[in-house]
């Protein structure tokens, strides 16, 4: 197997190393899941008592390569590139602006061109079903913190987003639909 460049890098350029991180890639107990998995339960733990953004927006990766070198990569942007998207939700601390930690996230790729349109798919068809996924996941993580508000762009502006993840108790919502113009929305 030969190593990514990042790979070689993390490795400090001794291979030794490069071959250890890649027995330990390789393992099968290893899985992305649970690589990220304890990163919510260290920022559960310091959200406590604390006014917290939860901040969420879906970024795509591009890797430059070609057709006949996709590498199970999906279409991004408008199917011009490939690679894969990534959806997370960090949390920050709103009167210090620290950034406390990683909430959730979902990464994905695209299998290809959905026939069915948007308006006629049910929510769980639907790409626009991972802002309340992140949400929901984020109740559970941000539970003992003292107000939330989450942050998202125009895109969360759905009305199954606003219907089915406040908690009356504790969240609050903003959305944008530009960066310098926020509103808040009180539950």
């Amino acid at each position: 197997m030969r190593a990514a460049p990042c790979l070689r890098r993390a490795a400090d350029g001794e291979r030794r190393s490069e071959v250890r991180f890649n027995r330990f890639l390789a393992n099968p107990k290893v899985s992305v899941e649970r690589l990220v998995g304890g990163w919510s339960a260290a920022t559960s733990a310091v959200v406590v008592g604390r006014h917290v953004l939860a901040i969420q927006d879906t970024s795509e990766i591009n890797f430059r390569t070609t057709e006949a070198r996709t590498r199970g990569l999906g279409e991004i942007g408008k199917g011009e590139g490939r690679g894969a998207l990534l959806h997370a939700m960090v949390a920050v601390d709103a009167e210090s602006e620290a950034c406390l930690g990683l909430v959730a996230r979902e990464v994905w790729t695209r299998s290809g061109r959905v026939g069915v349109p948007h308006g006629k798919r049910p929510l769980d068809q639907k790409e626009s079903r991972r802002w309340i996924e992140t949400a929901n996941a984020g109740k559970r993580v941000l539970e003992n913190a003292s107000t939330v508000t989450m942050v998202a762009g125009r895109e969360a502006d759905l009305y199954a987003l606003w219907a089915l993840v406040p908690n009356r108790a504790s969240m609050s919502w903003a959305g944008s639909t530009t960066i310098e113009a926020w509103s808040t929305v009180a539950t």
